[in-house]
């Protein structure tokens, strides 16, 4: 005897089951959607035109300076001139449509040189008139994503240019060319310097021992300065005598008058001394005096017997 079973199955566990394939579902369109902003922010849509967007899909995101705030809605062949082949129909969100002014501009971008595609928005003057849903902006660049690397390619030239030069240099320096190599390769330049600067640590020595004596020396000096001037201040000395005591002043300026009373009667022919400066008669007669003196020093040497007469007996 067969038995058949019947499997029931009870309304809360499918409930359960439709809630859960309808979260999957959401999640799914999502991601195919793109971008990091929520499919239940309301967007606002705008129209922008390439030649080509070389790989740029719907759901790519929508950046402005540097935040997502929105993704590509749809991307289709449009061809209204050689410019405008492709049409994209961004979305963002409202909260930064009030960036969306007539003077935006929107370019497309790329996540490193190999990555996903972007649309990017450079967003207008803050306070302008936003532009209405689904108003065209101007691309920045109508022709072609590829000019994007343009710079890009322009920039790893004079990178790859410089690091050849970099090598080349390297190589010469390797074998010993030019001031560089010398420097590298050749011992004698490094041993003169090694030497050079052992005597240069020498002389810093020796002007650092040259630095402490004089500075010694100063504070030496300094210190018989003020020795000589607490002297000085305290009336102790010959020269704190000479700079307190009011009598050598008084006996200098006694002496000062009195020689200038001498000189001033020697001036106006006064005394011994007077008469000696300024009466020539005086001069004349010690000349005649001094003349005869001589000549009769000279008959004595010349007839000794004349003036002395010598007898033994």
């Amino acid at each position: 005897m067969n038995m058949q079973r019947t499997t029931k199955v009870k309304w809360g566990s499918l409930k359960i089951g439709i809630v859960i394939s309808m979260a999957i579902a959401v999640m799914f369109w999502a991601s195919l959607s793109g971008g990091g902003t929520s499919i239940f922010e309301s967007k606002k849509k705008f129209v922008c035109y390439f030649q080509n967007v070389n790989g740029l899909v719907p759901g790519s995101p929508v950046w402005m300076s540097g935040v997502e705030v929105g993704n590509v809605k749809s991307v289709k062949f449009v061809s209204i001139s050689p410019e405008k082949q492709v049409e994209l129909v961004c979305r963002v969100k409202n909260e930064v449509w009030d960036r969306m002014t007539a003077d935006a501009r929107v370019q497309l971008g790329t996540i490193g040189f190999l990555g996903d595609k972007y649309v990017e928005v450079i967003p207008g003057v803050h306070g302008g008139e936003p532009i209405a849903n689904m108003d065209e902006v101007p691309t920045k660049d109508a022709g072609t994503a590829v000019a994007v690397f343009v710079e890009a390619k322009n920039s790893f030239s004079d990178i790859r240019s410089t690091i050849n030069n970099v090598d080349s240099i390297l190589a010469r320096m390797n074998r010993g060319e030019g001031t560089l190599g010398k420097v590298v390769t050749d011992e004698a330049m490094y041993n003169n310097m090694t030497s050079l600067l052992a005597e240069m640590t020498k002389l810093t020595a020796n002007l650092q021992k040259n630095q402490i004596r004089i500075v010694e020396s100063l504070e030496k000096t300094s210190d018989a300065v003020g020795a000589i001037t607490a002297k000085v201040d305290n009336n102790t000395g010959t020269i704190g005598r000479l700079v307190n005591d009011p009598k050598l002043y008084d006996n200098l300026e006694s002496s000062t008058a009195s020689l200038d009373s001498i000189l001033h009667k020697m001036n106006v022919a006064e005394g011994n001394l007077g008469m000696l400066v300024n009466d020539t008669a005086l001069y004349s007669e010690m000349t005649d005096l001094m003349a005869r003196m001589n000549s009769l020093i000279a008959d004595i040497q010349a007839d000794p017997r004349k003036y002395f007469k010598f007898s033994v007996f």
